[in-house]
């Protein structure tokens, strides 16, 4: 008897559609990677932006790198980590609202502004080759679309500070001349003299009695009509002492004691008796000096409109993003230790609405530090906050979580953006010999500096 093959395959089907059956049901079944849906979960989100928990983890790891790297003393260091995961969660909840608002106000940047700002940053790091450029994207983890991201973002956000806030902050002339005169004290210039140096050096090999005979040599000639450089050039050449340095304009406390208790009795064109100090046995001559005087209005005019405008904006900003929040659907879910990110907003020690007044003028900055600590104040908020207003009706939805996208940019946004190291910096010093001891010759607890920090990590 034949027994048809179809009849002989339908059991074997049978078992195969039930193993298939049987696969996807235990996929289905299968508990997913733990740590893939925590780092996808969304943390905050404002109107139809987001921020997933890689977000913050992320920006939070980077901006823990750069105050190890940044700050050199132990303890502010541990103070500055302390505060990191308020700061950061803070920053992306300000962040969030702004960028969201740009959306609303259709805040547009175009290409050639997001170039010309990258050239900036550029230039402001020292970066002159595309190849010093992509290894620095590199060694901070970056890629050139990721960066160009973040700073289309940052300067939208400044667009929107720029519109509504920064435009409407006006500074009368009364108010600087009152300011003027009820802060006195600020533009008080304390007396000042202009000094010169020569020293007799330690480092000679001389026996302290034959440097003081020289030194008291050096200032007799100088008293019998020579110049401080002519009397000291015999000196000079055998090694035995300093060339003249020129101390320049000096304040009190800007000398060792002994230096400047004997400084401050010269009559011009005097010469000080030898002071045996830092280095050898000194000796300083007085070629002018300024009276203790208030600066003119027209001198610290600008000064005092920046001072104005800055606590305006302060002031201001405070109240935008508060009415901001109001007009928007917030829902925050941060994690334990960012809990109480709200502290700290709008108070007088929140670092993130100065960076928002640079922003909005359209200042030139850099990340390479940590928001500041957030201001003392007392009180939590919940940590879960759902605003209702009627802008809730017809929201967009939030875009999904998704996959931690690969490419993300890690960078401050500009409410934690410090200005770029070639913007402020420090006075030039002093040029003397290379045989001469420091001219002001500070106590040693002032002149033992703490070695410089690193370069900051390249970011916008």
């Amino acid at each position: 008897m034949s027994v048809d093959r179809t009849s002989r395959l339908r059991p074997v089907a049978a078992v195969l559609l039930s193993l298939a059956a049987l696969a996807v049901l235990a996929a289905i079944s299968a508990p997913r990677p733990a740590g893939a849906e925590a780092l996808n979960r969304v943390v905050l989100r404002v109107n139809d932006q987001i921020a997933t928990l890689y977000d913050y983890q992320r920006r939070r790891a980077e901006t823990m790198r750069q105050i190890v790297q940044g700050i050199q003393d132990p303890a502010e260091r541990q103070a500055a980590l302390a505060q990191v995961s308020e700061n950061v969660f803070r920053d992306m909840f300000q962040e969030l609202l702004l960028s969201s608002r740009a959306d609303q106000l259709a805040v547009e940047v175009s290409d050639q502004e997001v170039d010309d700002r990258l050239a900036k940053i550029r230039e402001s790091l020292g970066i002159k080759t595309d190849a010093d450029f992509q290894a620095a994207l590199r060694q901070n983890e970056m890629t050139l679309e990721g960066l160009r991201n973040q700073t289309r973002r940052n300067l939208r956000i400044g667009e929107v500070m720029a519109k509504e806030v920064t435009s409407k902050i006006k500074v009368k002339d009364e108010d600087l001349r009152r300011y003027y005169r009820q802060h006195q004290d600020q533009f008080t210039v304390p007396e000042q003299v202009q000094l010169r140096e020569v020293v007799v050096l330690e480092d000679s090999g001389l026996p302290a009695a034959e440097r003081g005979r020289i030194a008291a040599a050096i200032r007799e000639a100088v008293l019998s009509g020579k110049s401080l450089a002519d009397a000291v050039a015999p000196f000079a050449a055998k090694g035995q002492a300093s060339g003249v340095v020129e101390i320049g304009w000096v304040s009190p406390k800007d000398l060792d004691p002994k230096l400047e208790e004997a400084a401050w009795k010269l009559s011009k064109n005097g010469v000080t008796e030898p002071v045996a100090a830092r280095g050898g046995d000194h000796l300083l001559q007085l070629i002018d000096r300024h009276p203790q005087h208030v600066q003119p209005f027209g001198e610290v005019q600008a000064t005092i409109q920046q001072r104005e405008q800055e606590r305006i904006f302060r002031e201001d900003s405070t109240k935008y993003m508060a009415d901001l929040e109001t007009r928007s659907l917030v829902v925050a879910d941060p994690p334990p230790e960012a809990a109480n990110f709200r502290r700290g907003i709008g108070g007088a020690g929140d670092e993130s609405l100065k960076g928002l007044a640079a922003a909005g003028t359209g200042a030139d900055k850099t990340s390479g530090e940590a928001g500041a600590a957030a201001g003392d104040v007392t009180g939590t908020h919940p940590a879960t906050i759902d605003t209702t207003t009627k802008r809730k009706e017809g929201l967009p939805t939030a875009s999904p979580a998704g996959a931690p996208p690969k490419d993300t940019v890690v960078i401050p946004p500009p409410s934690a953006m410090p200005a770029p190291p070639s913007s402020t910096p420090p006075p030039p010093e002093k040029q003397q010999q290379p045989s001469a001891p420091p001219p002001a010759n500070p106590p040693p607890s002032e002149q033992e500096q703490s070695p410089p920090p690193p370069p900051p990590p390249f970011s916008e």
